[in-house]
């Protein structure tokens, strides 16, 4: 079966001026919307929930378009407003607060956006039954933690948060620092914490779903989603043509009945995507002119146009998940073995064409070293680095010491990967080292299997009709199944893997996001208490079960690493102690960094102002394209 890329038609329809000259300003036909640009962007998203999507940089690059955060880092990594109009860091009685004020904003079905609906998406996240790694941006924020684990009572609704119209008012466990003060502003770039609307969310009567209909996503962002069929019929077969449609919000900053100009905030007009051209023919199509921006360089195209490309780096790592849990994983020489083992460089080189870079560390490149530098400069120069080439001496001798001294036995390998060309690469690479060094220290012949699947499909009943609903596989695997099963199944100690269509792997594929330049987030989502996974109340047995990461790795002196960093409130210092707790990670290994992320994206000379924010994602609010009228593409309703 031809595999399925999404190709991302961008029809970016910028206001009228005369031909020839850069489209920019209001339109003076109303039939006449501006340019429609065609273009390759991101693979397949099903899900476009700001909280949940941190394991697909491409769900990453939707979103930016389509939710806007408080705050946003530009290029070089500076604060600006989004959402925001103003904010005032103060003491009121001994308390420690800060007021964001909002600008004037709509969503995109034209109500107005308010504080109380950052409050709800934040409140949301900091629910104990909703795990998410993002709740331990707000810990700072007096009572977040304690209601994220039922601690002395306290629910999501005590975490001081309030919301009065468009004032947001936080009150801090205490006084910030100046940088401490940037710090969280920075934290509020991430879209994990964009707002969301309550009855989106209720209308769908299911939180599962309400991200992946048309019919209840609302947005605040400067486009909003007018179509999504993934070509899926009652017998799961796929329709010649799907489609993905993005458009101006013509509510961004202006309320209904506005008599401002349509682009005056939003210059394209429409996003118009078929999810069934592959990226080899959506690149031919751009070499041939007919296509005005690829988000994505074909493997065997990289050699020669990598060079050409805008190159940017991803705030993410490609990481292995495994299950520590699954006695395959469990030795710690086991998992450092399988690591030592991978020929990083080569995986890089060869699987990824150049695009992605030998991942050092388990924090990306682009996260902040404190107040100064790279973090992952730093840790590349330390004992700590990961090696880019193989290490495999040190790795058999580790398999044999976990084989000889602890009764080590491999059991089955199952890795689930996204049904890309790329990750298939890598997958096949990971397998034959791995293979290689379990056999060779004396593990036996395993079994490794590894399974391409991006998408998944699940049946529900709306309206008394039976819907198909398309799910991201990968996604799906990481979502705390392990820990559902636990608490509904016969016997928790059974319960390993990460399961997904029934099928159930030991090793998952992710895009590991660093939800802000700040590498707390990223590192403490190990730790039991701060992993921001909350509580499953009630769970197997009825006891109360503080939810671990998703792998299943413990350990104490990591949890007291991770407490010290918060604890710290001098950036420079927290910094040197999260370092330590990442040397800890990478000494225990429970997951496995392979590479920093990067994405590769080519403009046509035709198209001007797509800019990229500090996370690598393309902005294109104020795109325009020359000459635009050239390359409308008839209407094929019209005369009819």
């Amino acid at each position: 079966m031809k595999k399925r890329i999404l190709a991302m038609l961008l029809l970016l329809v910028t206001a009228l001026t005369p031909l020839g000259m850069l489209s920019g300003c209001s339109a003076t036909d109303e039939d006449d919307y501006g340019a429609e640009i065609t273009a390759f962007f991101v693979e397949e998203v099903y899900d476009f929930d700001p909280a949940k999507a941190y394991t697909n940089d491409d769900a990453m690059k939707i979103m930016s378009l389509i939710y806007e955060t408080l705050f946003d880092l530009d290029a070089n990594g500076n604060i600006q407003y989004g959402l925001a109009d103003d904010y005032e860091f103060y003491e009121d009685r001994g308390n420690y607060c800060l007021d964001i004020h909002l600008r004037d904003t709509y969503w995109s079905d034209g109500s107005q956006v308010t504080a109380a609906d950052v409050a709800y998406a934040w409140q949301r996240i900091l629910d104990p039954n909703f795990p998410c790694q993002a709740a331990t941006l707000l810990y700072e924020v007096k009572y977040a933690k304690e209601a994220k684990l039922n601690i002395d009572g306290k629910t999501k609704f005590d975490a001081m948060i309030t919301a009065q119209d468009q004032v947001l008012t936080v009150i801090f466990e205490e006084e910030l620092t100046p940088e401490g003060q940037k710090n969280f502003l920075r934290n509020l770039t991430s879209v994990a914490l964009a707002p969301i609307k309550e009855t989106a969310v209720t209308r769908s009567e299911r939180d599962n779903w309400w991200s992946k209909r048309v019919s209840t996503i609302v947005t605040n962002g400067p486009f909003s989603i007018r179509a999504m069929n993934y070509g899926l019929t009652e017998a799961e077969a796929v329709l010649t043509q799907m489609e993905f449609r993005l458009d101006r919000n013509n509510y961004y900053r202006r309320p209904q009945g506005s008599t401002s100009a349509v682009d005056r905030y939003v210059t394209p007009y429409k996003f118009l995507t078929y999810w069934d051209t592959e990226l080899t023919d959506a690149f031919a199509d751009f070499l041939a002119g007919s296509i005005f921006y690829v988000g994505d360089i074909p493997l065997e195209a990289r050699e020669e146009y990598l060079n050409k490309a805008d190159v940017r780096n991803l705030l993410s790592t490609y990481t292995y998940i495994l299950d520590n849990d699954d006695p395959t994983f469990a030795n710690a020489k086991v998992r450092r073995a399988l690591s030592l083992a991978l020929d990083r460089a080569l995986i890089a080189s060869e699987a990824t064409k150049g695009l992605g870079v030998a991942a050092t560390g388990f924090v990306s490149h682009g996260v902040f070293n404190g107040t100064s530098g790279s973090f992952s400069d730093v840790t590349a120069a330390s004992e700590a680095a990961l090696s880019s080439s193989p290490e495999m001496q040190m790795a058999k001798e580790l398999i044999q010491s976990a084989v000889q001294d602890d009764g080590y036995k491999c059991d089955d390998i199952r890795i689930l990967v996204r049904d890309n060309a790329e990750e298939k690469a890598i997958a096949e690479m990971v397998k034959t080292a791995w293979e290689t060094v379990l056999r060779e220290g004396g593990a036996g012949k395993p079994s490794i299997t590894v399974t391409a699947k991006s998408m998944v499909s699940f049946k529900i009943i709306e309206d008394e009709n039976e819907v198909i609903m398309p799910l991201d596989a990968v996604q799906e695997a990481y979502s705390f199944q392990k820990w559902n099963q636990k608490t509904n199944g016969d016997n928790a100690a059974d319960v390993n893997g990460f399961t997904v269509d029934g099928e159930t792997y030991n090793v998952l594929a992710i895009d590991y996001q660093m939800l802000t330049p700040d590498a707390f987030s990223a590192l403490a989502s190990f730790s039991l208490e701060m992993s921001g996974n909350g509580i499953q109340l009630g769970g197997y047995d009825g006891v109360d079960e503080i939810r671990t990461h998703i792998c299943g790795f413990e350990n104490e002196a990591y949890d007291d690493l991770i407490d010290a960093a918060f604890a710290e409130k001098d950036i420079d210092k927290r910094a040197a102690v999260l370092h330590e707790a990442e040397q800890l990670l990478l000494e225990e290994m429970p997951v496995i960094p392979i590479l920093f992320n990067r994405s590769a994206s080519m403009s046509s000379s035709l198209l001007k102002r797509v800019y990229n924010d500090y996370y690598g994602y393309a902005v294109f609010t104020r795109t325009e394209l020359r000459n635009y009228r050239d390359h409308l593409i008839p209407d094929p309703d019209e005369g009819n």
